[in-house]
Formats: C-alpha cells, sequence, structure tokens
C-alpha cells in the first residue's frame, strides 16, 4: 500500500501557495481601491467633497491671544506656494487659499476659510485634504497630496507648513475620530474623511513648536 504523505505535503503546500496569492491580491486591491470606486462611481467625489466641507465645529471659536514666539526666517529657496509636508506618510501637498473649497481640494489641501494662518495664529487653523481623491489621480499622487495616510501619524509626529517661504514646525499631540472639532486650542488642525460613506473624519491636533 503506497503512503499517501507526499500527496498531503503536496496539498499543504499548494494551501500555502492560495493563501499567498489572496494576500498579494489584497495587497494589490488596497491601494487602487479608490482608483476603482471612483472610475465605477464618479459622483462619489461630490459626497465626499460634501462630507469634508460640512459644518464641523460647534461654536463659536474666539480670537485668542495667541501669538507665534518667533517668525520663522525667510528661506528664498522654499516654494512660494503654501504647502503642508507630512514627513511621517511622505506629504508634500499644496496648500490652497481659494475660498472655493472645490477647487482647493482638487489641487490638494484647503485651508479653511476664516481661521486662522501661520502668520495669524489667533484661530487654529485648518487644513482639510480628501482621503480618496479623483478618478484622474494616480496612487503616487493621491498619495502625496492627500491625507489618505493620515491615519498612519500619531502623536509626536512633525508637520511643516511652508508659508511665504518661512517654515513653521508644528507637532501632533492628539488623534480622534469624530464628526466635529472637539479640541479648538490646537494652533494645527488636519481632517479628512475616514470613508466613503461615514460622516466619520479622522482629526490631528498639533502645536506650534517655539
Amino acid at each position: 500500500m503506497k503512503s499517501n504523505g507526499p500527496q498531503k505535503i503536496q496539498n499543504i503546500y499548494v494551501l500555502i501557495g492560495f493563501f499567498f496569492l489572496f494576500l498579494s491580491l489584497i495587497a494589490i486591491a488596497i491601494p487602487i481601491g479608490p482608483y476603482v470606486w471612483y472610475r465605477i462611481n464618479p459622483n462619489e467625489t461630490d459626497k465626499d467633497i460634501e462630507k469634508i466641507v460640512k459644518e464641523i465645529t460647534t461654536e463659536k471659536i474666539e480670537h485668542k491671544t495667541k501669538t507665534t514666539s518667533q517668525v520663522p526666517p525667510l528661506d528664498p529657496s522654499l516654494p512660494e506656494t503654501p504647502f503642508v509636508i507630512i514627513p511621517k506618510i511622505n506629504v508634500e501637498s499644496p496648500i490652497s487659499t481659494n475660498k472655493d473649497f472645490n477647487t482647493g481640494l482638487a489641487k490638494g489641501s484647503w485651508i479653511v476659510s476664516d481661521y486662522g494662518t501661520p502668520e495669524k495664529p489667533e484661530l487654529p487653523i485648518i487644513l482639510a485634504a480628501h482621503r480618496f481623491g479623483y478618478a484622474n489621480w494616480s496612487v503616487e499622487k493621491r498619495n502625496r497630496i492627500s491625507f489618505y495616510n493620515l491615519p498612519e501619524t500619531q502623536e509626536g509626529d512633525d508637520v511643516f507648513i511652508y508659508w511665504n517661504q518661512r517654515r513653521y514646525n508644528y507637532k501632533i499631540y492628539k488623534s480622534k475620530e469624530s464628526t466635529y472639532i472637539s479640541d479648538y486650542s490646537a494652533d494645527l488642525i488636519l481632517y479628512t474623511c475616514k470613508f466613503f460613506n461615514s460622516p466619520v473624519r479622522i482629526f490631528r491636533y498639533a502645536e506650534l513648536v517655539k
């Protein structure tokens, strides 16, 4: 009677092979998932924008007597266009100051109007960006200019803002998932949507490093 040991070993290897193939397919699907989703459902971008810009404040924010202790030196090597840089997740996103949020979000991050700027810190700076972006964005572009990987940031991570060729350094001190801003004492608030169809947003609160 022949032993069926080799056949069992072969079956085990086949199962292991299918398992790793399945993991590979998941790894491939995760980064291209948003691209495929927006190709199939192009109107979802408008819904995403609606969720991003929907009212996120629950109270009237009063101006605070908050000033920068030292204005960073002018650095002509920095771009004249405002940028937000998050080294932890390789984000280099242009900041749009356009009051039209549709225009701003299409280019990268958008600074919410009527709140703070690095030069006017009496109110918190609020920066919003798409999580998943547009159908015509490549995976590389989405990862670079959107907040797709914002959930990977944590307390202690640096955030830099280039503003009028000066570099302002902020440090994340709180992570939160909510439908509205919960900490108005922050110098900088970053946020994006959590899922395709959810009112929950991902917030990162940061303070200016003086």
